[in-house]
């Protein structure tokens, strides 16, 4: 069951580490009434790799999946905010001593895959798989 918040009136949510990475939790987040997504992580054991920034991007995927900013908060960096369509408002580099001021809005309309997550994926694999059945049929 997904955790929301209340401030002000309004709902958020917030995904630890790499929660943010699964897209059916965020879902679960927004269905629940979260205006708002955050997340807080520790990045550090990463180092200087690439793995900051991707996990970075994957939380940018849960902003454009449900229509929602996203507050990221991490130690190490890479911190930021991301707008509903995945543009980065404001973002800190790898080990950098700064903090983020941006413009987020509280949002509670739903984007076609908060609505039917998974569905058009499952809809094409048996899709697929028809094929595949009939095409094998057909050649016998």
């Amino acid at each position: 069951e997904a955790v929301t918040f209340s401030m002000n009136g309004h709902r958020f949510s917030t995904a630890i580490c790499y929660e943010v990475v699964y897209p059916s939790l965020a879902r679960s987040a927004v269905s629940a009434g979260s205006e708002l997504l955050t997340t807080i992580t520790n990045d550090a054991w990463f180092g200087r790799t690439s793995a900051p920034h991707q996990h970075f991007s994957q939380a940018a995927m849960r902003a454009i999946e449900q229509g929602r900013y996203l507050v990221r908060a991490a130690n190490t960096g890479i911190s930021g905010v991301v707008d509903p369509y995945g543009r980065v408002l404001a973002r800190t580099e790898l080990f950098e001593n700064a903090r983020v001021v941006a413009d987020v809005r509280w949002i509670n309309a739903r984007t076609v895959y908060g609505w039917t997550g998974d569905l058009f994926v499952y809809l094409c694999l048996m899709l697929v798989i028809s094929v595949l059945a009939f095409g094998v049929r057909g050649n016998r």
